[in-house]
């Protein structure tokens, strides 16, 4: 461990100072170190700092340093800054203007700039070939170091990279967890070195291709993940599903045969579980301690018995307690009973003094296909089951509503029926009253015209007799004045016979214009009458048709409010 009392916060400028071949030997230590994995009890992480032959800093002889720069930063991050003073301190203007506690301005650094150039370039084809490139005076240590390690420690994320193409610059002493992250930083850099950074992913990538070791492109780290395999460890179980209950027997009887817990009572004894059936074990001497509850053959069964199974176990009374048990009673006498969930080997047990039909039959089948494949069935079954009783209990609430609607108008409906009713009566009623009185008023009427049309008849029988009477008296006149003059009486009895026939026919004719005229005033009259009627019976309908739809929309407002 390096000593704690020094400073572990060494001044830039004591970092890039430039410090000759020391710098070459420190690094390839750096390179070597290696923490204790049973001091810090972490991982193992080699740290690995770029160097190069034209220069070179006095960080790496500083102990302090190289030790607190080895210590693993978080691991969540693909760079690790040592500590925020001397971050702070790489990006002052101070360190970026090569002041006394900056970077030294000595010629052999590299520039800052992009233009970069690559040494051992190919003179044909003026590109670096890959080789080339690993042994350029950027890449050289970085590449020398990374060629020591074998494929697993390069893929590991315990290593810790220092960027070869930031070094004497900013973000030199920025650590990177693993080769992912540093060339997620090479190939992302926009501002400083971008062609140097480029270069150096893109023989980063090769060398590691040539190695086998795996790298992601920029882009493709994100949002890839690795799930679980699908192939799903299975075992075999019993089925149908049952659990073993031990220490059931109870005493020896006369002939030193032992007895036991019967079926009955065993199903008693954990009637809280849903076990179909109970089996004991008999052998030459009697009960054998041992019984059997058998479940139903279906998941639910074997969820059954595997509740039953761990209830057994959260009491400290499972298969491994049984197997220690020493001293089957419990305080007071009791036999404590010990139960698990059943296998081939405890059912070949059970078996080893039955045959034929006393035999307990069972089989071996596979826990994915008789369980967790139900299971799967079981909840998709089970969130339907949930949609239906969401579907039913608003079905149910809203046939509930309409029976409480339907209640409602069958009951408005019986008392708009009761009301129709007791007002069609009324009305049926006072119909009969008004027809009475029509009637009366009709028989009056009647009878004052009958005694017009009989008052007219006398006086026309008058009106005919006197006529007659005269006639009559002339003829007499006639009669008796025959003698004395007869061509005169004659002629003047013809004259008025004469006059009054003709009289009596224009008034037979005036009669006949009077009564006609009488009957198209009666006829005129009637029909006035009768449109009259018929008006006061529209009338009416609209009067009624008014009251209705006054008392419907009245109801419709008071249903509203309602609701």
């Amino acid at each position: 461990m390096a000593d704690d009392s020094a400073d572990p916060f060494p001044m830039l400028g004591s970092v890039y100072r430039v410090s000759g071949s020391k710098f070459n030997q420190l690094s390839c230590k750096v390179a070597d170190t290696k923490l204790n994995a049973e001091q810090t009890g972490e991982s193992k992480v080699i740290p690995i700092a770029w160097c190069s032959p034209k220069s070179s800093s006095n960080a790496w002889s500083h102990p302090n340093v190289i030790q607190n720069l080895t210590k693993r930063g978080n691991s969540g991050s693909g760079v690790v800054n040592n500590n925020n003073n001397l971050q702070e301190k790489s990006n002052s203007p101070n360190t970026l203007n090569g002041s006394e506690n900056g970077v030294s301005n000595n010629s052999n650094l590299p520039p800052h700039d992009d233009d970069f150039s690559l040494d051992d370039t190919d003179s044909d084809t003026g590109e670096k070939s890959h080789e080339g490139r690993m042994k350029s005076k950027w890449f050289r240590s970085f590449f020398d170091i990374l060629n020591k390690l074998k494929v697993e420690e390069i893929n590991s994320q315990a290593i810790r990279l220092h960027c070869p193409a930031c070094q004497g610059g900013t973000g030199a002493i920025d650590w990177y967890q693993g080769l992912q992250p540093l060339l997620n930083h090479s190939r992302t850099v926009k501002v400083r070195r971008v062609r140097l950074h480029r270069a150096f992913a893109e023989t980063l990538e090769e060398e590691c291709s040539r190695r086998g070791a795996s790298l992601l492109m920029v882009g493709e780290a994100h949002g890839l993940w690795e799930g679980l395999d699908k192939k799903v460890k299975d075992h075999e179980i019993v089925w149908p599903p049952m659990v073993v209950i031990m220490n059931t027997k109870y005493e020896q009887d006369e002939n030193e045969n032992w007895t036991g817990m019967g079926n009955q009572e065993l199903l008693d004894c954990f009637s809280d579980y849903a076990a179909l059936k109970a089996r004991q074990s008999y052998g030459p001497r009697g009960h054998r301690g041992m019984s059997v509850l058998i479940f139903e053959v279906s998941t639910a069964g074997y969820l059954e018995a595997v509740r039953l199974h761990k209830h057994f176990k959260e009491q400290g009374r499972d298969r491994q307690a049984w197997d220690r048990c020493k001293n089957p009673f419990v305080p007071g006498g009791k036999r404590q009973l010990y139960g698990y969930l059943a296998t081939r080997e405890d059912l070949d047990i059970f078996n080893k003094h039955s045959g034929g039909k006393s035999k307990l039959k069972f089989e071996m089948r596979s826990y994915q296909e008789m369980v967790e494949s139900k299971i799967k069935h079981i909840n998709d079954d089970g969130q339907k089951l949930d949609i239906f009783k969401e579907k039913i209990a608003k079905e149910q609430l809203k046939s509930k509503v309409f029976a409480d609607t339907l209640c409602q108008v069958t009951e408005r409906l019986r008392k708009t029926t009761v009301e129709s009713r007791v007002v069609r009566e009324r009305t049926k009623e006072y119909h009969q009253q008004n027809k009475e009185e029509m009637d009366a008023q009709e028989t009056f009427f009647l009878d004052k015209m009958q005694i017009i049309h009989q008052a007219i008849a006398a006086k026309e029988d008058e009106f005919a007799k006197s006529q007659q009477a005269k006639r009559e008296m002339i003829c007499a006149v006639g009669d008796s004045s025959v003698k004395e003059d007869d061509n005169h009486i004659m002629e003047k009895i013809s004259s008025f016979i004469k006059s009054q026939d003709k009289d009596m026919r224009q008034f037979e004719a005036e009669r006949d214009d009077i009564l006609k005229i009488n009957e198209e005033k009666k006829l005129a009259l009637k029909k006035k009458y009768w449109q009259e009627l018929v008006e006061l019976e529209k009338e009416l309908e609209n009067e009624l048709s008014e009251l209705m739809n006054k008392y419907t929309l009245s109801q419709s407002q008071k249903e509203n409010r309602q609701q």
